[in-house]
């Protein structure tokens, strides 16, 4: 398995560089992306492909929101200022996307990404049929995505480690409700939490261009389950929420994971940082039982 690490600096692209499993950079940028640590410019992201140049690993343009017909008119304007051209892949979840970068002949491949969905072989391999590749569910219990793992007809990509969107909405939530609180705040701070009734975990809220989202309390991690794991080419960590110095350990440790798989070792280098983290959907069956409880 190799790497797909987001990327939150610029400045951080030589010093992951040293790290080889890492084969691309996932990157954000405004308008198209969802749930992005960091979105940067088209100056920037040119100025990242130059740094690349001499190296094996490339870039994918993370462009996983919804899109109205308006918005996907919109990114004429991209295709003409060169945006794709940096990238090898793009990372999305709305089809009317994909149909539209094909129509207008834009020369990308596409990773489809959308966590709630494939989460079965059958799901998997009709979506295999029409992208290049596919991101197996998140919100599936580990011992289900392993099976899913045996069952599918090419390579795929999973989520190693992130806070995954529990929650998206195109409206601006937090705006709506400042207004109705009559409330003279900030609605695009990035500090914002909120607790469900009968839990005591906070919850991250962000709202954005793209509209709202909420994510999970904390960080979801796979790394015991990875050998066991089958037909898995590469792994993504995602970065919301972190600061740089914790990014580098986390890709550190999952390097040094992937290439000695010293599982008590990576622990400990995760232990070694204040990084709050759990299985997450990995660790919960996904069974639904009658009254609505979950097993």
């Amino acid at each position: 398995m190799k790497l797909i690490v987001e990327l939150s600096n610029k400045n951080l692209v030589k010093k992951y560089l040293k790290f080889n499993k890492i084969s691309y950079f996932i990157i954000g940028f405004e308008g198209l992306s969802f749930n992005a640590c960091t979105k940067f410019s088209i100056d920037e992201i040119i100025e990242i492909s130059n740094l690349l140049k001499n190296s094996n690993v490339k870039l994918i343009l993370n462009a996983e929101r919804l899109f109205t017909d308006k918005e996907l008119c919109e990114l004429d304007i991209l295709i003409n200022k060169g945006l794709f051209n940096y990238f090898e892949y793009i990372t999305y979840s709305d089809f009317g996307l994909k149909i539209y970068l094909e129509n207008k002949g834009v020369n990308i491949k596409y990773i489809f990404k959308a966590a709630t969905y494939l989460t079965n072989s059958c799901d998997v391999n009709e979506y295999n049929l029409i992208n290049d590749y596919v991101v197996l569910s998140s919100e599936i219990s580990s011992e289900e995505l392993i099976e899913l793992s045996k069952n599918i007809n090419k390579k795929a990509i999973v989520d190693l480690f992130g806070k995954s969107a529990c929650f998206y909405s195109r409206r601006p939530l937090l705006t709506n409700y400042f207004k109705y609180r009559g409330v003279d705040n900030d609605p695009k701070k990035d500090n914002y939490y909120v607790v469900e009734e009968l839990r005591s975990d906070y919850l991250s809220v962000v709202e954005n261009e793209i509209g709202t989202i909420i994510l999970e309390p904390k960080f979801h991690v796979l790394a015991e389950e990875i050998d066991k794991l089958e037909n898995i080419e590469f792994g993504i960590i995602s970065f919301n929420k972190l600061n740089q110095k914790n990014m580098i350990l986390v890709v550190d440790a999952y390097n040094n994971l992937l290439n000695d798989f010293n599982i008590e070792c990576f622990y400990k280098n995760l232990n070694d940082t204040n990084i709050e983290y759990y299985k997450g959907a990995y660790n919960i069956k996904s069974v639904l039982l009658k009254g609505g409880c979950n097993e």
